[in-house]
């Protein structure tokens, strides 16, 4: 295989398939409505725009998979594609308990580029796999270390600065200011693990409105964090009151937009006080 060129195509395929995705989430919209979170899309025509995509994504992996020496991986899918044809490229299977709605041929795809990006990946080290997952431990148990403090948190700060203490006090390499540097403005994630390259975004949500607006702001974050050398792994934390989304709808709209490098981690807990103000409205007053 030549590592080379599936790294050098892995950017125009993730984009493709980014704008496949947000067909479908087109295609998803007008059969179960909006959840109201935003994102990429607005075709007329998602079915079209979807099938055109797929077509457009396929001819260029064979080209690739045939440049990659990987003959096996093409021949497998050009015997596939044979079937998604035939099935027409714009089938969609509905999934009405979980209302969501999946294509055959942009799943196999999704999977197969998601092969390629692992098998060009840098390998991780047993201690870096091993701090990953006591990351992702401990955000998970983010509600019940939250639960441990006298009075629980008003707002997004209240979040972070509990957390901060707790992840602080776990990882040698913990920084407070991350910052992933941009040519107009620098981006400050809320903390991060650097011996990882993992940035940590804390979101507060109070109400169901609120989740749309906290789903909004982790996708300005997955535009401004994108192409950093030294911080490729993000998650985003939503703390919410009451259990207004799922994990998984966090998950399936973010793997929609292409943010592959994004974990969302959903809890839920208690909330005391006024509404507070947020990280980003104290952004706006005082910008980088």
């Amino acid at each position: 295989m030549n590592i080379t060129v599936v790294k050098n195509a892995l950017g125009a395929l993730d984009k493709l398939l980014s704008q496949a995705k947000a067909a479908l989430w087109d295609i998803e919209k007008e059969a179960f409505g909006d959840w109201g979170f935003g994102g990429e899309g607005g075709y007329d025509f998602p079915h079209a725009a979807m099938s055109g995509f797929l077509e457009e994504l396929h001819g260029i992996l064979l080209v690739i998979l045939e440049a990659a020496e990987m003959a096996e991986t093409r021949a497998s899918l050009v015997n596939a594609w044979r079937g998604f044809r035939a099935q027409g490229l714009t089938h969609i299977n509905n999934n009405t308990d979980l209302q969501t709605c999946e294509s055959p041929a942009l799943t196999f795809l999704d999977h197969l580029i998601d092969g390629l990006r692992w098998t060009v990946s840098d390998t991780l080290s047993s201690e870096e796999a091993w701090t990953l997952s006591r990351l992702e431990a401990m955000l998970r148990d983010t509600a019940a270390l939250v639960h441990r403090r006298e009075k629980p948190p008003s707002n997004e700060i209240d979040v972070q600065k509990i957390m901060h203490d707790y992840l602080s006090a776990s990882f040698p390499s913990f920084t407070r200011k991350p910052v992933i540097a941009g040519t107009l403005k620098d981006f400050k994630p809320d903390c991060g693990i650097a011996s990882v390259g993992a940035a940590i975004e804390f979101k507060f949500v109070r109400s169901r409105a609120e989740v749309a607006v906290a789903f909004s702001g982790i996708v300005e974050d997955t535009a401004g964090y994108k192409g950093s050398k030294d911080w490729t792994r993000f998650y985003s934390v939503v703390y919410q009151a009451e259990p207004f989304a799922l994990e998984s709808h966090f998950r399936s709209d973010l793997k929609r937009i292409g943010a592959a490098t994004w974990t969302p981690i959903v809890v839920n807990g208690p909330t005391g006080g006024s509404k507070g103000r947020t990280k980003k409205a104290r952004r706006k007053k005082k910008p980088v």
